[in-house]
């Protein structure tokens, strides 16, 4: 059985609550991702911060408010890295959330997005069948 684990990103960018937006905008835009694990010193996953978050601030760029668990969710869903990617399926088709940080007792290990899901039925069916493979 394949599960998240088999096929989740292993190395997360994350941010701290006490970090800087700007710091969390600077990573999102440098590696091209919507949002980011917020996670304590001990490992333990608080929340997420995506760009949707974010866009609070546009509302006031002055805004003194400037630290990550500002703006931070913190009511969010995860995935248990031995979930299997049928599971998996099923989570991503029941919510339109594109990405769930992945736990092992509640610490962070991963990230597993849709994306991943999509590139496994890639990578299976593009797979050669040795079935149909001809002859010599």
């Amino acid at each position: 059985m394949i599960t998240v684990k088999d096929i989740m990103t292993a190395h997360v960018v994350f941010v701290d609550p006490d970090d800087r937006v700007e710091q969390a905008i600077g990573l999102m835009l440098r590696h091209g991702v919507s949002g980011l694990p917020v996670v304590d010193s001990s490992g333990q996953l608080l929340g997420v911060i995506t760009e949707f978050d974010i866009l609070d601030i546009v509302d006031d760029f002055f805004t003194e408010k400037n630290k990550v668990y500002h703006y931070m969710t913190r009511d969010i869903k995860t995935v248990e890295s031995g979930t299997s990617v049928a599971e998996l399926a099923a989570i991503f088709r029941e919510r339109s959330i594109r990405r769930y940080p992945v736990v092992e007792n509640n610490r962070l290990v991963g990230i597993i997005s849709r994306r991943e899901l999509i590139r496994l039925v890639h990578d299976v069916r593009s797979e050669p069948c040795l079935e149909h493979e001809p002859t010599a």
